[in-house]
């Protein structure tokens, strides 16, 4: 708070200097009137009949409240037209407060603009740069179908390669077999056609290799960017978006 406010602060605790005077006699009349109750009790309580008994006691503590009562009355009358504060003052204070009040109000309203002008400027890179991110993605993945299509037209002569390929390789694979049927195989020496069948076998080990090799460069191409919404935390939230309760959140307890 401001000084001037902390001033009409300490004003509101006190009281015009009459008004007090007011409730400083009140309390003093009060107190006096709860002691000569008390004398009053007292000498009820200790009358003796077999004593003389003196009524003066009594009258003059009577006199005393009666004096007392009626000071009060008066005291209460007049306390009507006694105001607690001076208005002249709390005018002064009046007019203080709003003008400090209207400065430091002011200055917030600066201060609100700025922050508000800030969270415009977040806002507008937050978007800009997921706008980004986008075209980013965008412009990867039509790459990418440029590619394959290149790949696709490129890898047609390889499938014709490795069609012939898988027709030689069957080839091999009869001429093996025919082979393995025909040769005979003495006890105590090789087949007589060991030699061929040994060669038709590198021959289609050569085939095999070539196939794999050329399989392996018609593979489609991939390249794999998750969107953002892809990416959440262990709530399930997405990360890079701004959600109402991280907002709500932020605005209570501050960003952690």
């Amino acid at each position: 708070m401001g000084k001037l406010i902390d001033i009409a602060r300490a004003f509101l605790k006190s009281k015009s200097a009459k008004a007090q005077a007011f409730y400083d006699r009140e309390e003093e009349l009060r107190t006096k009137l709860t002691e000569l109750e008390a004398q009053k009790s007292k000498i009820y309580a200790e009358y003796d009949p077999s004593k003389p008994f003196d009524p003066k006691k009594i009258d003059a503590i009577d006199a005393q409240i009666d004096e007392i009562n009626k000071e009060l009355a008066v005291l209460t009358v007049s306390m009507q037209s006694v105001s607690d504060y001076d208005p002249d003052e709390l005018i002064k204070h009046i007019e203080a407060v709003k003008t400090e009040a209207a400065d430091v109000i002011a200055e917030k309203q600066k201060a609100e603009a700025a922050a508000r002008q800030a969270i415009l400027d977040a806002k507008k890179a937050l978007l800009k740069a997921q706008a980004e991110h986008f075209r980013i993605v965008r412009d990867t993945n039509d790459y990418k179908a440029d590619i394959n299509d290149i790949l696709q037209e490129l890898k047609k002569p390889i499938d014709d390669e490795i069609a012939k390929l898988r027709r030689q390789l069957q080839q091999v694979d009869r001429e093996i077999y025919e082979q393995v049927g025909a040769g005979t195989a003495p006890l105590t020496a090789k087949r007589s056609n060991q030699a061929v069948i040994d060669r038709l076998y590198e021959q289609k080990n050569d085939v095999a290799r070539k196939i794999y090799k050329l399989e392996a460069q018609v593979t489609k191409f991939e390249v794999i960017i998750p969107p953002l919404s892809n990416y959440r935390d262990a709530n399930g939230k997405t990360i890079y978006f701004v959600h109402a309760v991280e907002q709500q959140q932020a605005a209570e307890n501050g960003v952690s």
